[in-house]
């Protein structure tokens, strides 16, 4: 396996997609999974299910930290974690703002180059 280069790793930083590992089973992390899934989008940031391209980061379920999950499922977190992805767990709702901190408020900021106000045509 190759290293990792910086290049790379920046990149994934400013990802704005976010991998989601697992299938949650009791209550609390079906409500739970949800909630994080649609706070991600409301950010602006794709909740994705499959470890294609750059991922900012990879939410997971307990049962995934846990060890109990699918081969696939298992090689995802591996390869995110080999790549230097930061995997979390779904209830670490503290990890997961910090982590997005520097994307969202990248998305709050003003294009270089627009405009901050309107523009009014007129001569």
């Amino acid at each position: 396996m190759s290293p990792i280069s910086s290049i790379e790793v920046a990149r994934a930083r400013r990802s704005r997609r976010v991998l989601f590992v697992g299938n949650p089973t009791r209550y609390n992390d079906v409500s739970q999974w949800a909630m994080v899934r649609q706070w991600v989008a409301l950010h602006g940031m794709e909740p994705i299910r499959e470890l294609e391209g750059d991922v900012l980061c990879v939410i997971v379920t307990e049962d995934i930290l846990d060890g109990r999950c699918s081969p696939k499922e298992l090689a995802a977190v591996q390869r995110a974690r080999a790549l230097g992805v930061p995997c979390i767990s779904v209830h670490d709702t503290t990890l997961i703002w910090q982590v997005t901190a520097r994307v969202r408020a990248r998305m709050g900021r003003p294009q270089v180059g627009a405009s901050a106000a309107p523009h009014r045509g007129g001569a």
